[in-house]
This record gives C-alpha cells, structure tokens and sequence, in this order.
C-alpha cells in the first residue's frame, strides 16, 4: 500500500507523518499493517485535536469528520454536498439514491464532475439554483413534479433557475378588472 502525505496537509492538520499514517491506516481500516509498524502517535493529542475518538481498542478507535473530510477530494465534497440539498424522494416517487457512492448515482455522478470540471464557483451556482428550485416548487405546491437526480444533472436544469433568486415575486396578478 502506498500512501501520498502533503508536508502541506500536515501543516494544515498540525500533525506528524506518523499521526496521519495512523489515522490513514484507521480510517482504511488496516489494522494489520498498522500493528506491524512502529508509528510514534499521541492518541491523545489526536483525540484533543478532534480527529479521533479512542475505543477499548484499536479497532473501535473512530476517525472523526475534521480528518475524515481531509481524505475526500474536492469534487467528492461537492458531490455530498448537492446530494445533501437534493431531495431523496417527493410523496411516493424515488428521486435519487441514498448512498452518495450507489452505482444509480454513478452516471449523474460523472456527468456533474465532467460538467464542474473542478470548478467551485460553478458548483456554488449550481446550489444556489437548486435552492431556488426547491424554494420555488415548495411555495407553488410543485414539489411532486421534481426531476430525478439523472435527469436533472443531464439536462442542466439548474440553469433554468439561475438568476431567479433575485427578482421580484411577480405571482401577483397585475391584470385591470373592473366592478359591474
């Protein structure tokens, strides 16, 4: 197994290379290529720090999400992050799978990371107009007419709803009547 350590990432976490080998073995849950080396690791300062939680022993010591987020790639980050605003199921209808890492999210998946292309900013627009969307649909009752995650993603249907969030309400009617 080979594992890429950043002198970058340890600056950032505050820790040793042997602390984040540790933690990286944990979280992989090889603990028997960890009990074959001779890390030197303060458990506890690690606790301190908030990235592990200690068991009775090694194998229920928990690696705890300020580490855990570290490991993710960016784009992974982002994915969770849509699927998190993105709702699971509207009434009876299945919208999307639940699991960030289900093989029916895998094409909606790759098409959104084809679409990003590592770019942030685009994934924060992409937010932004779901949000819009879902504020939307919710005010109108329309909720229940939601694309799937697949078609959403295909389709860029986002864009629809860019810019939305701030206009005007302009639901009420601006028509003349008159009294007979």
């Amino acid at each position: 197994m080979n594992v890429e350590i950043s002198t970058e990432s340890l600056t950032n976490l505050c820790i040793t290379a042997d602390e984040y080998l540790y933690l990286y073995l944990l979280h992989q849950k090889a603990y028997v290529i960890l009990s074959s080396l001779s890390l030197n690791v303060d458990k506890d300062a690690l606790q301190t720090k908030g990235y592990l939680k200690l068991g009775q022993e090694t194998s229920d010591h928990i690696i705890r999400e300020p580490f855990y987020s570290h490991l993710e790639s960016p784009f992974s980050q982002m994915w969770a992050e849509l699927l998190a605003h993105f709702p699971l199921r509207v009434q009876s209808r299945v919208l999307r799978a639940r699991d960030v890492n289900a093989k029916a999210n895998e094409k909606p998946r790759n098409k959104y990371e084809k679409y990003l292309n590592g770019n942030a900013g685009k994934h924060k627009e992409v937010i932004k107009a779901l949000k819009t969307e879902l504020d939307i649909r919710r005010k109108d009752d329309s909720l229940k007419y939601m694309q799937q995650l697949t078609t959403w993603v295909n389709n860029h249907s986002w864009e629809k709803y860019i810019g939305l969030e701030d206009e005007p309400n302009t639901s009420t009617s601006s028509r003349t009547t008159r009294q007979l």
